[in-house]
């Protein structure tokens, strides 16, 4: 399994230089492969918030008994939420518009959090490239401390 993280730069920001805090306030688009093809997966504003609050619920569920947990999309009507049973990860996508869910993905959750850390670590580190002060900023260095504990729970080391 992979995943992709594309980030959207607002168009008025394009000529600025760039600052870790307003980075963070762009679109993210996630793609997860499935079928050998990369497909959208969620897309939102604020993308710092989304992969915190991802972060923290696979911590959680390696940590406090896999309790579910939830992740609104900004400037949507979509929440998604995660389920671990008997070592399977289950994502459903609820659209407020018309009240439906609809079941995203199932697959091993070992495998989705790998696939998530590796690719939250590159985005991390492309990041330090552009800006050598992004250790100043509160929310990237929470970042390296939910990447390193989960880099832990995936290799067994707590």
């Amino acid at each position: 399994m992979r995943m992709k993280f594309e980030i959207e730069p607002y168009e008025d920001m394009l000529d600025e230089p760039f600052e870790v805090s307003s980075y963070f306030l762009d679109r993210i688009n996630m793609y997860i492969e499935k079928n050998n093809r990369m497909e959208e997966f969620c897309t939102s504003t604020f993308h710092s918030s989304i992969l915190l609050d991802l972060a923290e619920g696979l911590i959680n569920m390696y940590e406090q008994n896999q309790q579910p947990f939830v992740i609104e999309m900004y400037e949507s009507t979509l929440e998604y939420t995660f389920t671990y049973f008997q070592k399977l990860l289950t994502i459903t996508r609820y659209e407020g518009y018309n009240g439906e869910t609809v079941e995203m993905m199932k697959c091993r959750f070992d495998d989705f959090v790998e696939a998530f850390v590796k690719e939250y670590e590159r985005y991390h580190k492309a990041i330090l490239k552009q800006d050598r002060h992004a250790f100043e900023n509160e929310h990237y260095c929470m970042m390296r401390d939910q990447i390193n504990i989960l880099k832990n729970h995936v290799n067994g080391v707590i």
